[in-house]
């Protein structure tokens, strides 16, 4: 009887997991959208503006001697911490 409380609360965790996916994936989705009807200016706040200002903050302090490649290496290098808030 146990095994089965097992089996059933495995396929039950399962269910669930599967259901959180979906519905990430189904928010993720409607997040792209909202992203592609925002005012240009809405849009480059919440996408670029933030991991751009720190880059530049970064840079005005460091002043390397290629600044382009420096900031585009700062703005690849943290892409990932501003990607959740998309």
């Amino acid at each position: 009887l146990s095994a089965l409380h097992d089996g059933e609360a495995r396929e039950l965790l399962t269910h669930k997991m599967e259901d959180t996916e979906r519905s990430n994936t189904e928010k993720s989705s409607k997040q792209k959208v909202d992203l592609q009807s925002l005012p240009t200016r809405a849009y480059l706040d919440q996408t670029v503006v933030p991991v751009l200002l720190q880059g530049l903050s970064v840079l005005a302090k460091e002043r390397p001697h290629n600044p382009i490649e420096f900031l585009a290496a700062h703005l690849h290098q943290n892409q990932f911490q501003y990607e959740d808030r998309i």
